[in-house]
């Protein structure tokens, strides 16, 4: 074998051709498993002036030992703080990354792996997004997983002997204003619940009419459409022998049989309006035996004129489609070698410079963005190959002319089955790209790593940025919609203190720019919303203790249905220092670590509270050398009884 590959080497480069090089190849097994192979091929051109990780990048995480993620990230800003957080599922967790690399919190998955990423979306209207996650392990199990911005679980459910390996789709299937969870499941008979597709609300009850069942295979994430203009939306969702389009309600419109050896591949389609005449076309690929790219008629599932396209290889990758100039452009990759990335107009014409011959692969979902502040759009790639230990993230002209200049990222490890993430995660108003790649050996080492590029051009550029174009994974494509500007308030304060338990809030009104005209506000307090509606910025809390936290939420609310939430103010109510207390007492050291000494009062009593209130320990004796070795590090409160009154002093544990 060695031999041959160097034959082939040495034949190549006495044909004048760029001499091969050893690499990493990417390939995806008929079972779902992402497997690698050692190559000699042609690997991509250097970059000029290549962009670096921005600081706290790469992170490195754990990963499952056979799966690994697929489709890339979420990018969204959970705490309404104007920068987007990185969300990543992998293995049997969820991590929420901000922008300088910190993790901000981590949530174990139930009922397995997650292969996809999630979807983000407000579905219960109150201002707040939820992240769904869908998980499988095998044909075992499968799980739906649901939190809140800050981490809290609000759906755990395991699905035995059906496994998730989709994408969720958020969307209001039934116009109540709330969004449904839609998934495919491929539940055997012994399932806790059916193979096909589910619709589920935030209680995790079945919406009615569904499941539909399915008598095959699902193979992809579901897509969401209204395709006839009555506001309400139809599905399409294929097995590996059918194409289905189904209601909002769960009624069968019409099934495609699969015909000629090919099966619907295991990527999700877009749907879109090339003329704006309300012709809804689905764009999509196949695999199996007689591979395509294809454009069919929503509305009766029938190929358009010069559909479908055959291709050399399977694919995996999901198609993108864009405006070039003022037309629409279909963007889909395929594995193999060769003719590898082809870019058609909705008649199956190929654009001049395509299909682009590259020496592997590609398979994620592209990108579109301006990334280079010419006016017009660039598409960005993942790629199959991985040159030592780095991989590649590359960037094409709409005219198939690579970019050279940043470009390619070399992210460690794998690209391949991802792509590029855009987003602004930093809150600079400008552009990131956020790579996922892993390496893949089979090994409970092997890492999975979140990089972050930073583009220095306005998020505005940005075209087609995450996996189906948007964090609901609807898949829905259609002109730029008019965005209902609702800015939050600002510069919200607490105060708190004296001999009376309560908090005082006040803010400054929204910047303008909403469309509509500012109603009033709305106080959340530990996430459960109040009754009282206000007028003025201000609030006062008299249902406080002290020694206790509390997180406020201040809504602005507008007369357009609009609503903006403010970043959470955190509040600890704090009593003020008694003016009888004795000035000479005094607390050390401060910062802490195993020993605490109060001395210089007639005291009575010592009582340490952590940062919610909770009583941690209470001394009455031997004030002079605490033992505090047992408490984490952290805040704490120190409340100091004596003869002659009582304080609270802030106290700060350093291990």
């Amino acid at each position: 074998m060695k031999k041959t590959l160097l034959l082939l080497a040495l034949f190549s480069f006495s044909l004048g051709l760029v001499a091969q090089q050893p690499a990493t190849r990417a390939f995806i097994d008929t079972d779902g498993i992402i497997k690698t192979e050692s190559v000699l091929t042609q690997l991509p051109p250097a970059s000029r002036d290549g962009l670096t990780p921005m600081p706290g990048f790469p992170l490195s995480f754990s990963s499952n030992t056979t799966y690994k993620p697929m489709r890339g990230l979420a990018l969204a800003d959970l705490n309404n703080d104007g920068a987007d957080e990185i969300i990543l599922c992998h293995n049997e967790e969820i991590n929420v990354i901000d922008g300088q690399g910190n993790v901000l919190w981590t949530q174990a998955l139930v009922g397995g792996m997650a292969q996809y990423p999630a979807a983000v979306g407000d579905i219960n209207k109150d201002g707040i997004l939820e992240i769904v996650s869908l998980t499988a392990y095998g044909n075992a199990r499968g799980g739906i997983n649901v939190f809140d911005a800050s981490g809290n679980v609000l759906m755990a459910t395991v699905t035995n002997n059906n496994p998730l390996i989709c994408a969720p789709v958020l969307a209001d299937l039934n116009n109540d204003s709330e969004l449904e969870i839609i998934f495919c499941g491929r539940g055997k008979a012994s399932a806790s619940i059916s193979a096909g597709i589910h619709a589920w609300n935030l209680q995790g009850e079945e919406m009615e009419g569904f499941p539909f069942e399915l008598p095959s295979t699902p193979a992809f994430t579901p897509t969401l459409a209204d395709i006839d203009g009555d506001g309400l939306l139809e599905m399409f969702v294929s097995t590996t022998t059918a194409l289905y389009c189904v209601s909002h309600a769960g009624e069968e419109l019409y099934r495609v049989d699969s015909e000629e050896a090919y099966k619907y591949s295991y990527q999700s389609p877009l749907v879109v309006d090339f003329e704006g005449d309300g012709n809804w076309s689905i764009v999509g690929a196949c695999h199996g035996d007689n591979p395509n790219h294809y454009v069919r008629d929503a509305h009766t599932g029938e190929y358009l004129t010069g559909w479908p396209k055959p291709v050399s290889y399977w694919t995996y990758s999901a198609p993108t489609v864009v405006k070039n100039g003022n037309q629409y452009a279909i963007f889909m990759g395929v594995s193999g070698e060769g003719n590898v990335f082809y870019q058609y107009d909705m008649s199956g014409n190929i654009a001049p410079g395509f299909p682009l011959s590259l020496s592997s692969g590609i398979e994620g979902f592209i990108s579109a963005a301006d990334i280079d502040g010419d006016g017009e759009n660039e598409i960005i790639t993942d790629f199959n190959l991985m040159d030592g230990e780095q991989g590649y993230i590359r960037a094409w002209e709409m005219d198939g002319t690579e970019v050279t200049e940043g470009f390619p990222l070399r992210p460690q490890g794998l690209s391949y089955m991802n792509g590029a993430n855009f987003g602004d995660i930093d809150g600079d108003g400008n552009l990131e790209i956020v790579t996922l790649t892993y390496v893949q050996n089979f090994s409970p080492d092997d890492p999975v790593y979140v990089t972050a590029y930073a583009l220095n051009q306005p998020v505005g550029n940005l075209v087609f940025g995450t996996y189906k174009g948007s964090n609901d994974r609807t898949g829905w494509i259609r002109e730029e919609e008019v965005v209902v500007s609702c800015n939050p308030v600002r510069d919200l304060e607490a105060e708190t203190g004296g001999d009376v338990s309560q908090v005082y809030l006040h803010w400054t009104e929204p910047e303008p720019g909403s469309t509509g005209n500012l109603l009033g506000y709305l106080i959340q307090k530990n996430g459960e919303l109040l009754q009282e509606f206000l007028e003025l910025p201000e609030y006062v809390d008299n249902e406080v203790e002290f020694f206790q936290t509390y997180e406020y939420v201040v809504i602005a609310v507008f007369d357009d249905n609009c609503e903006s939430a403010c970043a959470p103010l955190s509040v600890e109510v704090i009593p003020d220092a008694v003016p009888e207390y004795s000035k000479e007492a005094k607390v050390y050291p401060n910062p802490a670590k195993n020993i605490l000494h109060v001395e210089g009062a007639v005291l009575t009593q010592v009582e340490v509270f952590n940062i919610m209130g909770q009583s941690v320990m209470n001394i009455d004796e031997n004030f002079e050398a605490i033992g505090i070795g047992h408490l984490q590090n952290g805040i704490y409160f120190i409340r100091i009884k004596t003869t002659e009154g009582e304080k609270t002093v802030k106290l700060v544990i350093e291990k």
